[in-house]
């Protein structure tokens, strides 16, 4: 009989508690979204760096040209993804502007072999991105 009391106790209590933890739970989750007007921070500068050093075989010259260019690319999206006075469609063209303007500084350090294995990478990389709105997407959908 005692353990009987127990057991309805935990499972009113789980029965109480749960509903509030879910809460709070969709309500950080919902605060994240919002606050996240564009996807999130790029890599490090470093570790696009070695990425790039290691798959376009790139010289020390071209990592020390190349570096900088990250860098200022990392800092333009950073503080455009700061910008809350840009609406979403407009923060979208932008970032596409800054890629494609920093893509050309790029391409001007790099062989023509080089190019192509960059370009390769850029493609990759934009069809992770979308492959990854789709699935927040999907789930945007599910809740």
């Amino acid at each position: 009989m005692k353990t009987t009391r127990v057991y309805l106790a935990i499972l009113f209590a789980i029965m109480v508690v749960t509903p509030v933890v879910m809460a709070v739970a969709a309500q950080q989750q919902e605060e994240q979204v919002m606050n996240k007007q564009v996807p999130g921070p790029e890599p490090s500068t470093d570790r696009m760096l070695a990425l790039y050093t290691k798959k376009l075989n790139l010289t020390p010259d071209q990592q020390a040209q190349m570096k900088p260019l990250l860098e200022e690319r990392q800092q333009r999206l950073t503080a455009l993804r700061n910008d809350s006075s840009v609406r979403r469609g407009q923060r979208l063209h932008q970032v596409k502007q800054i890629r494609e303007d920093e893509d050309k500084k790029i391409n001007a350090i790099l062989s023509d072999d080089q190019k192509k294995q960059y370009a390769q990478l850029e493609e990759q990389q934009i069809e992770r991105m979308r492959q990854h709105r789709r699935g927040q997407r999907a789930l945007d959908e599910v809740q």
